[in-house]
């Protein structure tokens, strides 16, 4: 498995989309966006997504032209005209943060957006900034409905994050299935096993074998499954840019293009109560946690989060590995397009 120096791997990243025609600073965007998941460990939505984004440019899904901005006041309404998923993300965050400096508190919608990667990594930002904040995101259907044999809802994310002790933010990011679509393909390609209850086959009966993985399972059943379709009510349906019902309808693949809304909330801490003392309060949440009882097999009770920092550091220090398939893939790439791949 080639290990590569994480921002070599994001230079690789920027001039393979520069070369695909994305503006530089574009690019950019996005290469900062898979390097902040594949250094935290989290390679389905890493530099593994690259070569989709690529498809995703070459189908007219993403919009190379494309500029996201603010469409409506109030509510407050950003539309990315499909542009590169991170560019509109990052427009968004920008534009709620300045709200929130005005106002305390600030809620946003963005449509008509593209695959922006791990969500983690926006809310991380804001908590950096000195918010809670929250985004959920919805998308087209990839994982099964409660009681369907097909994919009909989205798949999420939801990411929460919030100030935390040492200037880390405590952050949450999670999909509404019990594996995401992008570790399901990652496990396809490694021919791991999946986890029971974790997807269905084509014929619509559980499997393990992610090699005959079709559809993932909502998590929680039920549950996972109302909260892929509030996303879709709230993000989708109030924006005027349904995602899910068009899919479902589409009599063949091609005529189901790809197209993302969301919704993120922001606000200030120190408009709560809590204020300054909020840290300190977060700080002794986890000291009470960390001294419970350990369950057997666990060595340390920890905040969301927390694993992903840990894993930040160790790729500061050796690099980031990178799956023998994927690194493949990339080789693939860098020679149709002329670009030099990073050392190992």
């Amino acid at each position: 498995m080639p290990v590569v120096e994480p921002l070599a791997l994001s230079r690789f990243t920027r001039n393979l989309l520069q070369a695909k025609g994305l503006a530089e600073a574009d690019a950019e965007t996005v290469a900062e966006s898979l390097r902040w998941a594949d250094e935290r460990g989290v390679a389905s939505h890493g530099v593994a997504f690259l070569p989709v984004y690529l498809q995703m440019i070459d189908a007219g899904d993403i919009d190379l032209r494309a500029r996201p901005e603010r469409v409506h006041a109030t509510p407050a309404i950003v539309d990315a005209h499909q542009a590169a998923g991170a560019v509109a993300m990052a427009f968004a965050m920008d534009q709620a943060l300045r709200e929130v400096e005005r106002s305390g508190t600030a809620t946003l919608w963005l449509r008509r957006l593209t695959h922006a990667g791990a969500m983690g990594q926006y809310v991380q930002r804001a908590a950096e900034r000195g918010c809670l904040a929250m985004l959920f995101v919805a998308g087209p259907p990839l994982m099964a409905c409660h009681g369907a044999a097909v994919a009909a809802a989205t798949t999420g994310p939801l990411a929460m994050a919030v100030p935390g002790p040492g200037g880390e933010p405590v952050v949450f990011d999670m999909a509404t299935s019990e594996i995401s679509y992008a570790r399901l393909r990652r496990a396809r390609v490694r021919g791991e096993v999946l986890p029971l209850a974790a997807a269905l086959d084509a014929d619509g009966a559980v499997t393990t074998d992610a090699a005959r993985a079709i559809t993932p399972l909502p998590m929680a059943g039920a549950k996972g499954s109302g909260m892929a379709l509030m996303f879709e009510l709230m993000a989708s349906l109030a924006v005027a840019n349904p995602v899910v019902e068009p899919h479902l309808r589409a009599a063949s693949p091609g005529e189901r293009r790809h197209t993302q809304n969301a919704m993120i909330l922001v606000a200030k801490v120190d408009a709560f109560p809590a204020g300054h003392e909020f840290v300190d309060r977060v700080l002794a949440l986890r000291d009470a946690l960390r001294a419970l009882p350990r369950a057997q097999g666990f060595e340390r009770i920890q905040l969301p989060g927390e694993r992903r920092q840990a894993q930040w550091s160790a790729s500061q220090a050796r690099g980031v590995a990178v799956d023998a398939a994927v690194w493949q893939s990339l080789q693939a790439l860098a020679r149709a397009h002329s670009v030099a791949l990073p050392p190992t």
